[in-house]
């Protein structure tokens, strides 16, 4: 009961993590000019999509980023429960 083992994600899974947040940082780049072309509750649309993503993005990569730097993921189990 004392082996409180801790879940660390896969090191594929920070990744797969770095790799959206780049994406969603790609989604508020490429809506900059948007706002721009439009007005009223669009125009307000646009830029909460784009304040959103780059938030997520940048916390999401940051994140994952610090802790595949530090070393803290865990190895994929094989299915096998049983210690030898």
């Amino acid at each position: 009961m004392d082996d409180h083992k801790r879940n660390y994600p896969t090191r594929v899974s920070l990744v797969l993590r770095i790799v959206v947040s780049l994406y969603l940082l790609y989604l508020a780049w490429g809506l900059r000019e948007a706002p721009a072309n439009h007005t009223g509750a669009e125009r307000l649309l646009f830029i909460a999509a784009m304040i959103l993503f780059a938030a997520v993005g940048v916390v999401l990569g940051g994140l994952s980023l610090k802790a595949l730097l530090r070393g803290e993921y865990g190895q994929p189990d094989n299915g096998d429960d049983t210690e030898p």
